[in-house]
């Protein structure tokens, strides 16, 4: 059973990029990962010091890992990335689009072109330039697969002036079947739609009383934790998933049905 079950959840020699590794939802997957066996590039765009403590976190565990800096909602960090990818690995196994963030809650009408930039920058544009730059290596991976970080958003438009960040997520939802369809039958692609996970993002644009509320609303009675989000992908990477494409699994105690 044991061997049977390394077999199908294990990620041992399987090499993952993790776009915004640093902290909340993408420093437990690439956590994840590395426990399962993969070795690791947590990419940050500011976060240094936190990045390598996840890195460390990975390698005191005995895995594999290590950091690279990017703005990749721009194309030539994007490029330089990659460009360092290729000179670490001839094939890369699994990459990870984590990389978002709802920077401040607006009303479209109060949005600047700027905001709206950096929303879909972060949230959308770093998705599509990271996949189409990892696909080459990734056709020369073993079991190639990408998962993509959308949201509940995507699904009910979200609450609280987060209207571009959900249409940037309802971006990646539909991106994620396309490539599904795209790039089958080599690589396969899909993606998990957190709720309310407890990451700094919510601690800092959410009140303590809206917070309770969604949790008292949610079929689970509790917001949910990082981890909880990492072990999906690392199922959605394994073998155990190798029948699996184009799917969005919502990870969310239930709340999109409440």
């Amino acid at each position: 059973m044991a061997d049977y079950l390394c077999e199908q959840f294990g990620l041992a020699g399987r090499r993952a990029l993790v776009t915004g590794g640093s902290r909340g939802i993408g420093a437990a997957i690439a956590q994840g990962l590395g426990a399962a066996g993969a070795e690791v590039l947590v990419h940050y765009r500011s976060r240094e010091d936190a990045a390598t403590e996840v890195a460390n976190r990975i390698r005191s565990a005995g895995g594999s890992a290590d950091t690279v800096q990017a703005d990749l909602g721009r194309k030539p960090d994007v490029d330089r990335v990659f460009d360092q990818v290729r000179e670490r690995w001839d094939a890369m196994d699994i990459l990870i689009n984590n990389a978002g963030d709802v920077i401040a809650r607006s009303t479209l009408a109060d949005a600047d072109d700027e905001y709206i930039d950096r929303v879909l920058r972060v949230n959308l544009w770093s998705t599509l330039y990271c996949c189409r730059a990892a696909v080459s290596l990734l056709r020369n991976g073993r079991d190639p697969a990408i998962v993509n970080l959308t949201s509940i958003s995507a699904r009910n438009g979200g609450h609280g002036g987060v209207s571009i960040y959900a249409a940037a997520k309802g971006g990646t939802m539909s991106v994620t079947r396309s490539l599904a369809r795209e790039l089958g039958p080599g690589i396969r692609v899909n993606a998990i739609a957190p709720g309310v996970i407890m990451t700094d993002i919510h601690r800092t644009l959410s009140t303590e009383e809206l917070l309770d509320q969604v949790a008292t609303r949610t079929p689970l009675a509790r917001n949910g934790e990082p981890e909880e989000c990492a072990g999906v992908v690392v199922f959605l990477c394994s073998r155990a998933s190798s029948f699996i494409t184009g799917e969005v699994i919502d990870v969310n105690g239930g709340l999109w049905m409440a």
